[in-house]
């Protein structure tokens, strides 16, 4: 029975579970509203079903969830949610489903520490949803946002995790600086980029800083993905054994390799970057037109507000695409949504996903906001669904744009994680994938020493997935 399989995981499997992301921060995102709502009342009337909604309190609060289960039952007559919120989600879940109390909807992000919904994927124990995701509703939706990992997790062609808000990176800069009618023209391509740089270093600037290492993780999704196209990114995140042996691997490795090089990236990035915050001041370095671009998301605006002069202006493009290339592909970080195999109510909790996409739900996450706990201060906190069209209710600013650029026509999302596997001891994928760009910049390695290391780590992982 799939009950006592998922309560054999959980007490066995679940603490030991080892996600192997890489380090990124995230934040709270802003969001897009589409055109036509997508919620759809559940069949029947749905007269005495309980929905029992599980879902993560972190830093969007409670109230969206309230007003979200508000909303579904007015809209579904006769159906009630059971909202559960708590902060250590994975824990108590454990303790249900071990109980036989099993959820109808999880909000659950994978990537956490305990790897919870990466454990409940392993064991097959989420819900195939590829049907919510009709042609109507995939047509409301970014361009790319279900075609990764984040939403295929076996590579399969089948949904099972739906994700419900988002957050794009790319590369950041000073606006002041760089655009039209400033100093520099902003690049579009590698070469153009590069030539910027030399450009730039005659005025005593540099072109390019990061604030640790580990932030190059969203720079490598999207640059694997637009050297190879989807196909070759799913591979990629799957541990292929040509990944980095291949020529489209080859160049995004030789690209990094150059840019982190003393000839572009800012002298003390690296001392910096291992410094006890000492990101941030690799991040005040763009903003003082030290260095003109860094890989970064949106929740630099927040993280830095207190040091940004209030004439400062914001800047993002998606990391610089090569000479022939027809898009630009942008890393996007999802929350996601999912459904336990073992759910009650596997119907009406799909109802309640496709819910997520509505015109509803895209404004109650549009007006989201926050408060200071020891202030007691409220303020705007957007947070954004994957829908088309809906960041231009955002207001205007820096986030809008931010949004906006990430979603252009010759734009598309990418989406995704480096597969989970079995704990692989001495592995650090941190180390292994990402620290080689200081090791480069310090003269330690070169591009085929971390050419050599990223083979192995993939050996190393495949062997693990199983």
């Amino acid at each position: 029975m799939k009950r006592r399989v998922v309560k054999r995981l959980l007490a066995l499997s679940l603490v030991s579970a080892m996600t192997v992301t890489g380090l990124a921060a995230c934040g709270g995102g802003d969001s897009s509203s589409g055109s036509g709502d997508t919620g759809s009342e559940a069949d029947g009337s749905g007269d005495g079903q309980v929905l029992k909604v599980a879902a993560f309190e972190g830093g969007n609060g409670t109230q969206i969830w309230e007003d979200i289960k508000t909303a579904f039952e007015e809209e579904n007559e006769g159906v009630t949610v059971e909202l559960e919120m708590s902060s250590q989600l994975d824990q108590d879940l454990t303790k249900e489903i071990r109980n036989g109390e099993v959820p109808d909807v999880v909000y659950y992000n994978l990537g956490q520490e305990s790897g919870f919904t990466e454990t409940m994927l392993k064991e097959k124990a989420v819900a195939d949803i590829s049907d919510v995701f009709d042609d109507e509703l995939k047509g409301k939706l970014i361009d790319g946002i279900l075609e990764g990992t984040d939403a295929q997790p076996y590579g399969d062609g089948s949904i099972y995790l739906a994700p419900i808000f988002y957050t794009p990176t790319g590369f950041w800069y000073n606006k002041n600086l760089i655009g039209e009618g400033k100093k520099y023209e902003l690049p579009t391509t590698w070469d153009e980029f590069f030539a910027l740089g030399d450009q730039a270093k005659e005025d005593g600037i540099a072109l390019f800083t990061f604030p640790q290492s580990g932030y190059f993780d969203a720079t490598m999704y999207s640059m694997l993905e637009q050297a190879g196209g989807i196909d070759f990114y799913n591979a990629a995140l799957t541990y292929d054994e040509n990944t980095w042996t291949s020529d489209e691997g080859r160049k995004v490795l030789d690209t990094l390799g150059k840019l982190v090089t003393p000839d572009y990236t800012q002298a003390d990035t690296v001392a910096n970057a291992n410094a006890d915050g000492g990101f941030k001041i690799n991040q005040q370095n763009v903003i003082d037109g030290k260095a003109l671009f860094m890989p970064n998301g949106n929740w630099v605006i927040g993280e830095m507000a207190a040091s940004t002069p209030d004439d400062y202006e914001w800047g993002m493009m998606p990391a610089p695409k090569w000479e022939g290339d027809t898009t630009q592909a942008v890393y996007t970080f999802t929350e996601q949504m999912w459904i336990p195999a073992d759910a009650e109510n596997i119907d009406l909790a799909k109802e309640f996903v496709k819910f997520m996409y509505s015109d509803t739900v895209v404004d109650i996450l549009l007006n989201n906001t926050t408060t200071n706990k020891e202030t007691g201060e409220t303020t705007a906190a957007p947070i954004v669904a994957p829908v088309k069209g809906a960041a231009e209710k955002l207001p205007e600013g820096t986030t809008k744009d931010c949004y906006e650029a990430s979603t252009a026509d010759d734009v598309v999302a990418v989406t995704g994680k480096w597969a989970t596997t079995q704990p692989i001891e001495g592995l650090d994928m941190k180390k292994a994938v990402y620290s080689p760009v200081e090791s480069i910049n310090t003269g330690e390695m070169t591009v085929d020493d971390w050419q050599k290391q990223l083979v192995e780590t993939w050996e190393k992982c495949a062997a693990a997935l199983e």
